[in-house]
């Protein structure tokens, strides 16, 4: 399992990630006359990027729990 440092890091690239997939240079790459089951597909982009961030950072935030809820059992909180 990833240490904490890493699950951190990881939280930050995902901060990073959806920051640059939601700039204008990268979302007017989405911005054109296509429609998806009657959904604009910039919309789509939109919706996936964020709705993507949320359960990828949901799990980091879990599996970080977890690691602090073991290292207090052991003894060894931080806190």
């Amino acid at each position: 399992m990833p240490t904490r440092g890493r699950l951190a890091d990881r939280s930050f690239v995902l901060t990073i990630l959806t920051f640059v997939l939601l700039t204008p240079p990268i979302v007017t790459i989405f911005n054109v006359p296509v429609l998806v089951l009657g959904v604009p597909l910039l919309h789509l982009y939109c919706f996936a990027v964020w709705l993507g961030a949320i359960v990828v950072g949901a799990r980091l935030a879990a599996r970080l729990r977890d690691d602090e809820r073991r290292g207090d059992e052991r003894g060894g909180g931080s806190g």
